[in-house]
């Protein structure tokens, strides 16, 4: 993976070049379309993929991403280039992220005791011979992956986009609690208390973490074939290369840290990073909104 294509992967790393979102902000405040359509693209693919987990699905993923670039566009007169543009933006997004209620499903919070519930009852049946084990095995990642999103669900937004940003994607906490507009040792105590217990359950529930545990991911993916939930005609496959959270995250180097991401976070950071025409959709979408064609005088 190339160094440019890695700034348009994940703001955060440290090649992020801000000379040139700088300039792609001067010119789209002066009505550029170009230079703001590059502006969304250099931001949307992390916001998606954030809002991606905050989520119950794609669609609603894509709802949320295009409406808080929709705050940042509509609001990027008022940026004056004192600040990190990165902040500002982000702020925009992760609040709206928070307080929005439009849609109360996109968001909703179950809880892990019901989450386990469902995990040790659904399709206790189900089993796969090795070969299907093999056969399947793009469906049974689809299955954990379900699952880990669900586990994510169980946080409340706040604590979800915590987790989100501080063990998914590895942003220090100097770096993420500005984005949240809380205090970098609130951001730390409230990551911690979320690992922690989402940690614990996947101990207790969990037989990717800990063999003893009756839930396997094959297990349960035959039955959610059958249900529809796991769909084997619909997945697309991509030629190239599949990239991983963990590919665009910067690296972590605490011990502590490093022990947990090897025994539990690899699950979420093994997750794809999403980068194709979801991604193309809500930037033309935007572009094509008529308040923001009129705002920008773009034609």
């Amino acid at each position: 993976m190339s160094a440019s294509n890695s700034n348009m992967m994940n703001p955060f790393l440290v090649a992020y070049d801000t000379g040139e979102e700088m300039r792609f902000i001067k010119e789209a405040q002066e009505g550029s379309k170009s230079a703001l359509e590059r502006l969304i693209k250099l931001h949307q693919q992390f916001i998606y993929n954030v809002a991606l987990r905050l989520a119950r699905n794609a669609e609603d993923a894509a709802d949320l991403t295009q409406e808080g670039l929709i705050k940042m566009v509509t609001r990027l007169s008022q940026f004056k280039g004192k600040s990190s543009f990165r902040t500002w933006l982000y702020r925009i997004v992760f609040n709206h992220f928070i307080q929005n209620q439009g849609n109360k499903r996109r968001l909703e919070t179950a809880s892990l005791e019901e989450l386990g519930d469902f995990l040790e009852n659904a399709h206790t049946s189900e089993e796969m011979s090795v070969e299907e084990q093999f056969i399947y095995s793009d469906l049974i990642d689809d299955t954990r992956n379900k699952c880990m999103s669900g586990m994510l669900l169980c946080m409340d937004k706040q604590q979800r986009i915590i987790f989100i940003l501080g063990a998914i994607f590895n942003l220090k906490s100097t770096v993420a609690a500005p984005l949240l507009q809380i205090s970098p040792e609130n951001f730390r105590k409230q990551l911690s208390r979320a690992r922690a217990d989402l940690f614990q359950f996947m101990e207790n529930k969990c037989g990717l973490v800990n063999p003893a545990n009756p839930c396997r991911c094959h297990k349960k993916t035959m039955g959610f074939i059958k249900e529809g939930k796991v769909e084997p005609t619909q997945r697309k496959f991509i030629p190239e290369a599949i990239e991983t959270i963990r590919s665009v995250s910067p690296q972590i180097n605490d011990e502590l840290d490093q022990l947990m991401d090897d025994n539990y976070m690899g699950f979420f950071k093994a997750q794809n990073y999403e980068k194709h025409e979801v991604a193309d959709k809500i930037v033309q979408s935007l572009l094509f909104n008529s308040e923001i064609k009129t705002m920008f005088n773009l034609n």
